[in-house]
């Protein structure tokens, strides 16, 4: 019953948010939590509850983002289903950029009533249903929205001179005379009430013939869904509907949301916690800030002919090589293992961070074909600089402020979860991450390879390698087999105990001498991959020592990652040596060299990299 009474209490508050998005809120006891929603509500079901099937009475109370994102989102389980899950309403929530455009408002005092009068039954014990609900009242577009900014074509800085002639719009609506020869008042009444009711803003554009278009278009991308084929005979056929609000179809072609984030004004934010704020447990998820976004440097594609791959040297098609790489952050908490899709990086980091735990950041090429990538967790400076060297798309839930002037520089291009550092920055993506049941937060967050191809259209960032930040050049890779025969001051290497360096996490190596690999323990077990149930295993291991410190009182840590003068030790075959680093700049990849400093062989195939904090060293033997 009680999970019954949340998804009404949900539905309600969806239906809330999409009447204010058509312009209408109409009165609670009208239509109480009723939501129109082909996937489970039907034609007689609506005239029923509302008795009619004038789809006009109807549209208040659509779900439009719902019914779109629908055959995304949904779990297979559900497909078909008469019910909404939690997960399907976080990701209409994540969606409001479409479903609140410029010139909505909405009187929200209703919801934030409930809100605070839901918790107080529940005796102030926040659960899934609340945290939505509170980062949905707390979202900029519903609260202290200003007036807008118009000029003579644009309305808070979007440009509608493709779409809008005053001369034209006053000559077509004599009622508006009162205006008068004035266009940013006429384009004021046009994008706040001209568009919600269907008016023209100049000859040229029609969009109703646009919108009939793009409705084709989602219909056939939803009639073609896997998803969809998968229900089988007899199934309904999809809305195929782009959206009920004008708006939308006016900021689709006008491209207003392909840029991510709109340009309004940015929230007053709290100085203090944004410069110690982990966004982990400050942040609820698919918040979205509102501030004027960093142009992202547009570079040139870079062109890979070789056919071996830069992480592993193994072989690869051509396609695989052109493609960037995911950075993906990951815990190395217990309650969080394992992880998906952790088995596919080719490259593994290991690094400490506050509270005394460890972190990963794994580089995964090839990860076309993941749908389910994570969980996923916060990122912090050093991270970046050790991702720059890889030119990877970076994945991470938020961060911390220290990250500020380097996740939001033009050169980077990362998908976040929510802000991006500490309570700032972009929340570029955000609408493609999605929760599970299966795990509490904050170890329940995730994201699809289709979730990652979505956002990178949506936020301009290229796919393929990068000319100027790609290098082709990073492993000097042994021609054949390197057991390290010859090396200056080589030893036996066959168990490889990290606990001093990752006390928490405890990380370890087994040698296994017939595959001539290390696999990889944690907290006293296998480390393994949801994915497929394999442990995951390394070809070399590397441990790097580095420079670090102290940050503030939180205790977040600086680690020194572009360095000339440090040293660690390399593990293959069964066998280690002592080793020195170099790094020498953001994108220039690190280099290692054994003491009589030749630059070491890796062997084919993964590496893992701990990041040691400089007086802390492997036990190994």
């Amino acid at each position: 019953m009680k999970r019954l009474r949340s998804l009404n209490i949900l539905l309600f508050c969806a239906f809330l948010i999409c009447a204010a998005a058509a312009g209408c809120l109409f009165p609670v006891d009208s239509f109480g939590a009723v939501v129109r929603n082909t996937t489970f509500t039907s034609t007689a079901d609506m005239m029923q509850k509302l008795g009619t099937t004038d789809p006009g009475v109807w549209n208040p109370s659509y779900l439009t983002e719902v019914e779109n994102t629908y055959w995304t989102f949904a779990p297979a389980n559900k497909l078909g289903a008469k019910d909404i899950t939690l997960d399907m309403a976080k990701n209409n929530y994540r969606n409001l950029e479409m479903l609140l455009d410029n010139g909505y408002t909405m009187d929200y005092n209703t919801l934030s009533a409930y809100c605070d009068e839901y918790l107080g039954k529940k005796n102030g014990e926040p659960d899934s249903f609340y945290t939505i609900m509170h980062s949905c009242l707390g979202n900029p577009y519903l609260t202290g929205r200003p007036a807008a900014t118009v000029t003579a074509t644009t309305y808070n800085g979007r440009d509608y001179s493709k779409v809008f002639d005053a001369a034209y719009y006053l000559s077509a609506h004599p009622e508006l005379s009162s205006i008068g020869n004035n266009p940013p008042e006429l384009l004021r009444h046009f994008v706040e009430t001209g568009i919600a009711n269907g008016y023209a803003g100049n000859a040229a554009f029609n969009v109703k013939e646009y919108a009939a278009g793009i409705d084709a278009a989602v219909l056939n991308t939803e009639l073609t869904s896997a998803p969809y084929m998968a229900l089988g005979p007899g199934k309904s056929a999809p809305l195929g509907k782009y959206s009920y609000s004008w708006a939308n179809y006016y900021g689709k072609y006008l491209e207003h949301y392909n840029a991510g984030a709109l340009t309004l004004p940015t929230a007053k934010q709290d100085t203090a916690a944004a410069e110690t704020g982990d966004i982990d447990e400050m942040m609820a998820d698919g918040a979205e800030d509102n501030s004027v976004a960093i142009p992202k440097t547009v570079a040139s594609a870079y062109t890979e002919n070789s056919l071996r791959s830069v992480y592993t040297n193994e072989s690869v098609t051509g396609a695989q090589a052109n493609l960037r790489p995911l950075a993906v952050m990951m815990p190395t908490d217990k309650a969080a293992q394992p992880s998906f899709g952790i088995s596919y990086a080719d490259i593994l980091y290991e690094i400490m961070e506050e509270g005394g735990i460890s972190r990963q950041m794994a580089i995964i090429p090839n990860w076309t074909g993941l749908s389910r990538i994570g969980n996923l967790r916060s990122c912090r400076l050093y991270y970046i600089y050790a991702a720059k060297e890889w030119d990877p798309i970076l994945i991470h839930f938020g961060g911390v402020a220290y990250m500020k002037g380097v996740i939001n520089g033009a050169d980077m291009n990362n998908i976040s979860g929510t802000y991006e550092y500490g309570v700032g920055g972009k929340a570029p993506g955000a609408g493609y991450f999605f929760r599970s049941n299966d795990r509490k937060a904050p170890h329940n967050a995730y994201i699809s390879a289709s979730g990652v191809q979505k956002a990178c259209i949506q936020q301009g960032y290229s796919t393929a390698l990068r000319s100027g930040f790609y290098n082709p050049k990073h492993f000097n890779f042994a021609a054949g087999v390197n057991d390290l025969s010859g090396a200056p001051g080589v030893k036996t290497a066959t168990s490889i105990d990290l606990s001093d360096i990752y006390p928490y996490s405890k990380s370890s190596f087994t040698y296994n001498a017939s595959q001539g690999v290390y696999y990889k323990n944690i907290h006293g077990g296998a480390q393994t991959d949801a994915v497929n149930g394999k442990q995951i295993s390394f070809a070399n291991v590397i441990i790097q020592n580095t420079k670090w410190s102290q940050l503030d009182k939180k205790g977040y840590l600086g680690f020194t990652m572009i360095d000339t003068t440090e040293d660690g030790y390399y593990f293959t075959k069964g066998k280690g040596i002592h080793i020195t680093w170099k790094k020498t700049g953001d994108y220039s990849p690190t280099r290692y060299y054994d003491d009589a400093g030749n630059e070491i062989q890796l062997n084919t195939g993964k590496t893992y990299i701990g990041i040691a904090q400089k007086g802390r060293t492997p036990k190994f033997g």
